[in-house]
């Protein structure tokens, strides 16, 4: 079957049409004309964009060990309903993906609507001591490695990784956060931590771990990418880094570019949230990192969790939200500060040269990976529309402008009503 996406305006800076409109005619799967006549199938989008597909390098699914939070099929759907063609999956479950067999759990429940990308754990069992065996699960299908949301606190742990992959083309995915420093904390260190009488994480914990993870890269070889970094020291570290030639990436948190940790109010747990919320000063500093090109990616950081999880005294409650079904909103949100086109590309082929995959874009011959939106429709994320099988999401209730209408993913279409 054809298929012609009428009237789209186009916002992909590697396209050919880009800021431009197009009728995208998309036979077996390839993009094959931008300015097509008919098709089998025809849906005018006059006044839509249409940008390349979205990438998320870090979302939690739950499955297997915790499949009532989130599962493969429903993470899936909610991923295609929030404009990804592709997730990466972190491999926090239990029991963890630390070996062959897991890589294929994982991969055999794929869905369809999404194309499924694996980060395997970098010790077994996530316990940060002895190596998995990595090259059987590169062989398997994993595109990266991590501890999911621990940090790799064990220096010569960290070293054999970066040395094992330097031959395999994988980075190694580093939430950066020293252990002692991190301590039974709750959120940021700083003056509302103090009015809350909360014991708080000082953005020191990140950027102590960069600075080493840093110095081991330098003798090690290898790549790393630094997950959903939070503070502005954070990004200069790195700027830096890049600057000096070093192999390093970071990406950033979607709810990161917006939220700060005075949202925490009156101990709202919701705000809750791994690396945690940090100042206004950090806020701006990761828009100008996703401005200047030293933030290459940003990420959902989707974590969901039940009820029982998250309604509870803050220093109870499980860090994390939902975020993927609400991911356009935000980028919109967002747009008020970085222009939309940037925004997609951090979300399009940033993520894909972070894992050294192809990039995909708008373009005649192209492998037809779409995501199609509509910038001025409003909603609300309710009981009703909800995709997620949990509910924490810090837009619970509240009205969201933007919208997804679609994806197109190779001979995949999916429209959302």
């Amino acid at each position: 079957m054809s298929l012609l996406l009428k009237n789209v305006h186009v916002l992909d800076l590697n396209s050919p049409a880009h800021s431009k409109s197009a009728n995208i005619l998309i036979e077996k799967g390839v993009i094959t004309s931008l300015n097509g006549r008919s098709a089998s199938k025809e849906i005018d989008f006059k006044g839509k964009f249409v940008s390349s597909g979205w990438f998320d390098l870090n979302a939690q699914f739950h499955d297997p060990g915790n499949e009532h939070r989130e599962d493969i099929q429903s993470g899936s759907t909610l991923a295609q309903s929030g404009g990804f063609t592709d997730v990466c999956l972190i491999p926090e479950t239990e029991p963890p993906i630390d070996s062959k067999s897991d890589v294929s759990y994982v991969l055999g429940k794929a869905a369809g609507e999404i194309d499924i990308y694996i980060n395997g754990a970098v010790s077994e069992g996530l316990k940060g001591e002895n190596l998995t065996e990595m090259l059987d699960l590169r062989d398997a299908g994993v595109s990266a490695f991590s501890e999911g949301d621990s940090p790799i606190w064990n220096s010569e742990l960290l070293m054999k990784a970066l040395q094992y992959t330097a031959s395999m083309g994988v980075p190694i995915f580093q939430n950066a956060r020293d252990i002692h420093i991190s301590a039974k904390t709750h959120m940021h260190e700083g003056i509302t931590s103090t009015n809350l009488g909360i014991r708080g994480e000082p953005s020191l914990s990140e950027e102590l771990m960069i600075q080493r993870d840093l110095k081991i890269l330098r003798y090690s070889g290898g790549s790393i990418h630094f997950s959903r970094i939070s503070s502005a020291k954070s990004v200069d570290l790195i700027k830096s880094a890049k600057e000096s030639g070093f192999s390093v990436t970071c990406d950033v948190g979607i709810h990161h570019l917006i939220f700060t940790d005075e949202s925490i109010g009156d101990f709202d747990a919701i705000f809750k949230v791994l690396p945690p919320y940090r100042t206004e000063e950090d806020r701006k500093a990761l828009i100008k990192g996703i401005k200047d090109g030293t933030i290459d990616a940003i990420c959902s950081n989707h974590r969901p969790y039940d009820q029982e999880c998250k309604q509870l005294e803050f220093d109870l409650a499980n860090p994390g939200n939902i975020s993927l079904q609400t991911f356009f909103p935000s980028l919109v949100k967002i747009s008020k500060e970085v222009p939309l086109e940037i925004l997609f590309d951090r979300v399009v082929n940033g993520p894909r040269r972070v894992l050294n995959i192809d990039e995909v874009k708008i373009e005649v011959g192209k492998y037809a990976k779409l995501t199609i939106l509509d910038t001025e429709a409003k909603w609300e994320l309710n009981r009703q529309t909800n995709l997620s099988k949990s509910q924490n999401s810090p837009y619970w209730g509240k009205e969201l402008t933007g919208c997804v209408l679609g994806t197109v993913n190779g001979s995949k279409a999916t429209f959302n009503k």
